[in-house]
Protein backbone atom coordinates (compact mmCIF):
# COMPACT_ATOMS: atom_id res chain seq x y z
CA UNK A 1 0.00 0.00 0.00
CA UNK A 2 2.68 2.60 0.78
CA UNK A 3 4.59 1.75 -2.45
CA UNK A 4 1.42 2.28 -4.51
CA UNK A 5 0.75 5.65 -2.86
CA UNK A 6 4.28 6.73 -3.73
CA UNK A 7 3.80 5.79 -7.42
CA UNK A 8 0.53 7.73 -7.58
CA UNK A 9 2.21 10.76 -6.03
CA UNK A 10 5.02 10.61 -8.61
CA UNK A 11 2.45 10.47 -11.45
CA UNK A 12 0.58 13.47 -10.04
CA UNK A 13 3.80 15.49 -9.70
CA UNK A 14 4.86 14.68 -13.31
CA UNK A 15 1.44 15.84 -14.55
CA UNK A 16 1.70 19.07 -12.58
CA UNK A 17 5.29 19.69 -13.89
CA UNK A 18 4.10 19.77 -17.50
CA UNK A 19 1.89 22.83 -17.08
CA UNK A 20 3.46 24.53 -14.12
CA UNK A 21 6.88 25.67 -12.82
CA UNK A 22 8.74 23.47 -10.39
CA UNK A 23 8.49 24.53 -6.83
CA UNK A 24 11.82 25.95 -5.64
CA UNK A 25 13.59 24.18 -2.86
CA UNK A 26 14.83 25.84 0.29
CA UNK A 27 11.87 28.06 1.03
CA UNK A 28 12.39 31.72 1.83
CA UNK A 29 11.60 34.54 -0.65
CA UNK A 30 11.29 32.23 -3.68
CA UNK A 31 8.94 29.84 -1.85
CA UNK A 32 6.56 32.67 -0.97
CA UNK A 33 6.50 33.93 -4.56
CA UNK A 34 5.88 30.43 -5.90
CA UNK A 35 2.82 30.09 -3.66
CA UNK A 36 1.43 33.39 -5.03
CA UNK A 37 2.13 32.29 -8.62
CA UNK A 38 4.74 35.04 -9.32
CA UNK A 39 7.83 34.63 -11.49
CA UNK A 40 10.80 33.14 -9.62
CA UNK A 41 14.54 33.38 -10.29
CA UNK A 42 15.18 37.14 -10.68
CA UNK A 43 18.32 38.72 -9.24
CA UNK A 44 16.20 40.55 -6.70
CA UNK A 45 14.96 37.17 -5.38
CA UNK A 46 18.43 35.98 -4.45
CA UNK A 47 19.13 36.34 -0.76
CA UNK A 48 21.88 38.86 0.01
CA UNK A 49 25.26 37.67 1.24
CA UNK A 50 25.25 38.58 4.90
CA UNK A 51 29.07 38.38 5.03
CA UNK A 52 29.71 41.21 2.51
CA UNK A 53 27.47 44.21 1.97
CA UNK A 54 27.71 45.97 -1.41
CA UNK A 55 27.25 49.38 0.20
CA UNK A 56 30.20 48.78 2.53
CA UNK A 57 32.39 47.78 -0.42
CA UNK A 58 31.44 50.97 -2.31
CA UNK A 59 32.26 53.09 0.76
CA UNK A 60 35.62 51.36 1.15
CA UNK A 61 36.49 52.12 -2.49
CA UNK A 62 35.68 55.80 -1.90
CA UNK A 63 37.82 55.84 1.25
CA UNK A 64 40.92 54.71 -0.66
CA UNK A 65 43.16 57.76 -0.96
CA UNK A 66 43.38 59.23 -4.43
CA UNK A 67 46.83 60.30 -5.68
CA UNK A 68 47.76 63.81 -4.55
CA UNK A 69 49.87 65.68 -7.09
CA UNK A 70 50.23 68.83 -4.96
CA UNK A 71 53.60 69.89 -3.63
CA UNK A 72 54.65 68.19 -0.41
CA UNK A 73 57.53 70.58 0.29
CA UNK A 74 60.11 67.78 0.50
CA UNK A 75 61.78 68.80 -2.78
CA UNK A 76 61.96 72.38 -1.56
CA UNK A 77 63.57 71.23 1.70
CA UNK A 78 66.22 69.29 -0.20
CA UNK A 79 67.05 72.45 -2.20
CA UNK A 80 67.36 74.68 0.87
CA UNK A 81 70.73 76.34 1.29
CA UNK A 82 72.04 76.78 4.80
CA UNK A 83 74.73 79.03 6.15
CA UNK A 84 75.94 78.46 9.72
CA UNK A 85 72.84 76.30 10.36
CA UNK A 86 70.36 78.98 9.19
CA UNK A 87 68.23 78.47 6.07
CA UNK A 88 68.83 81.27 3.57
CA UNK A 89 65.86 83.07 2.03
CA UNK A 90 67.81 83.56 -1.16
CA UNK A 91 69.33 81.07 -3.58
CA UNK A 92 71.50 82.28 -6.44
CA UNK A 93 70.14 82.12 -10.01
CA UNK A 94 71.90 80.05 -12.72
CA UNK A 95 73.27 83.20 -14.40
CA UNK A 96 74.97 84.48 -11.22
CA UNK A 97 78.59 85.60 -11.62
CA UNK A 98 81.39 87.27 -9.71
CA UNK A 99 81.79 90.83 -11.09
CA UNK A 100 84.84 91.71 -13.19
CA UNK A 101 84.73 95.34 -12.05
CA UNK A 102 85.46 96.77 -8.58
CA UNK A 103 82.03 97.71 -7.30
CA UNK A 104 81.64 99.73 -4.10
CA UNK A 105 78.79 100.98 -1.91
CA UNK A 106 79.28 104.26 -0.09
CA UNK A 107 77.32 104.63 3.16
CA UNK A 108 76.24 108.20 3.89
CA UNK A 109 75.04 109.88 7.07
CA UNK A 110 74.19 113.61 7.02
CA UNK A 111 75.88 114.00 3.61
CA UNK A 112 79.11 112.45 4.90
CA UNK A 113 80.62 109.11 3.86
CA UNK A 114 80.87 107.00 7.00
CA UNK A 115 81.76 103.69 5.36
CA UNK A 116 82.83 102.13 2.05
CA UNK A 117 81.76 98.56 1.24
CA UNK A 118 83.63 96.57 -1.40
CA UNK A 119 81.12 94.30 -3.15
CA UNK A 120 83.19 92.79 -5.97
CA UNK A 121 84.68 89.78 -4.17
CA UNK A 122 81.65 87.45 -4.47
CA UNK A 123 78.51 87.04 -6.56
CA UNK A 124 75.93 87.86 -3.87
CA UNK A 125 75.73 89.82 -0.62
CA UNK A 126 72.94 89.34 1.92
CA UNK A 127 71.98 92.45 3.88
CA UNK A 128 70.41 92.08 7.34
CA UNK A 129 70.70 91.94 11.13
CA UNK A 130 71.58 88.23 11.48
CA UNK A 131 75.34 88.20 12.04
CA UNK A 132 75.70 84.48 11.16
CA UNK A 133 74.16 85.01 7.71
CA UNK A 134 74.51 88.65 6.63
CA UNK A 135 77.46 89.72 4.50
CA UNK A 136 76.52 93.37 5.06
CA UNK A 137 75.24 93.84 8.63
CA UNK A 138 72.65 96.44 9.49
CA UNK A 139 72.04 96.86 13.21
CA UNK A 140 68.96 99.04 12.85
CA UNK A 141 65.67 97.81 14.36
CA UNK A 142 63.73 98.54 11.14
CA UNK A 143 65.82 95.95 9.26
CA UNK A 144 64.93 92.24 9.15
CA UNK A 145 67.37 89.40 9.87
CA UNK A 146 67.60 88.70 6.13
CA UNK A 147 66.40 91.96 4.67
CA UNK A 148 67.66 92.18 1.08
CA UNK A 149 70.31 90.81 -1.25
CA UNK A 150 72.64 92.34 -3.81
CA UNK A 151 73.08 89.82 -6.64
CA UNK A 152 75.50 90.03 -9.56
CA UNK A 153 74.36 88.26 -12.72
CA UNK A 154 74.81 88.32 -16.46
CA UNK A 155 72.79 90.81 -18.48
CA UNK A 156 72.68 90.71 -22.28
CA UNK A 157 71.84 93.66 -24.48
CA UNK A 158 72.03 94.38 -28.22
CA UNK A 159 74.01 97.45 -29.31
CA UNK A 160 73.35 99.73 -32.33
CA UNK A 161 75.36 97.46 -34.64
CA UNK A 162 73.22 94.42 -33.77
CA UNK A 163 75.92 92.77 -31.64
CA UNK A 164 74.99 91.10 -28.35
CA UNK A 165 76.96 92.41 -25.39
CA UNK A 166 76.99 90.48 -22.13
CA UNK A 167 77.84 92.26 -18.90
CA UNK A 168 77.85 91.33 -15.22
CA UNK A 169 75.50 93.79 -13.52
CA UNK A 170 74.33 94.30 -9.92
CA UNK A 171 70.71 93.80 -8.88
CA UNK A 172 68.94 94.25 -5.55
CA UNK A 173 66.03 92.18 -4.26
CA UNK A 174 63.92 92.56 -1.14
CA UNK A 175 63.60 89.25 0.78
CA UNK A 176 60.04 89.88 2.03
CA UNK A 177 61.33 92.11 4.80
CA UNK A 178 58.96 93.60 7.38
CA UNK A 179 59.51 97.24 6.35
CA UNK A 180 60.49 96.75 2.71
CA UNK A 181 63.43 98.10 0.70
CA UNK A 182 63.65 101.40 -1.15
CA UNK A 183 65.70 102.20 -4.23
CA UNK A 184 66.07 105.94 -4.99
CA UNK A 185 63.40 106.59 -2.32
CA UNK A 186 60.92 104.33 -4.14
CA UNK A 187 59.82 100.98 -2.60
CA UNK A 188 60.76 97.95 -4.67
CA UNK A 189 58.65 94.83 -5.17
CA UNK A 190 59.66 91.94 -2.89
CA UNK A 191 61.28 88.82 -4.36
CA UNK A 192 61.94 90.58 -7.68
CA UNK A 193 65.30 91.77 -8.97
CA UNK A 194 65.71 95.52 -9.52
CA UNK A 195 68.64 96.72 -11.60
CA UNK A 196 71.21 98.94 -9.86
CA UNK A 197 72.54 101.52 -12.29
CA UNK A 198 75.84 103.32 -11.75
Amino acid sequence: MPARDKRERDRDSSRSDSGREKRPRGGGINDDKWRRGEEVGKESDIRPDWGSDKKDEAEKKEEIAKPNYGSSGKLEKSRQIKKNGIVLKHSEPPNAAIPNRRWRIYVFKNDEIISTLHIHRQSCFIIGRESRVADIRTDHLTCSKQHAVIQFKYKSKVDEGGNTITQICPYIMDLKSANGTKLNKQPIEPLRYSYLSE
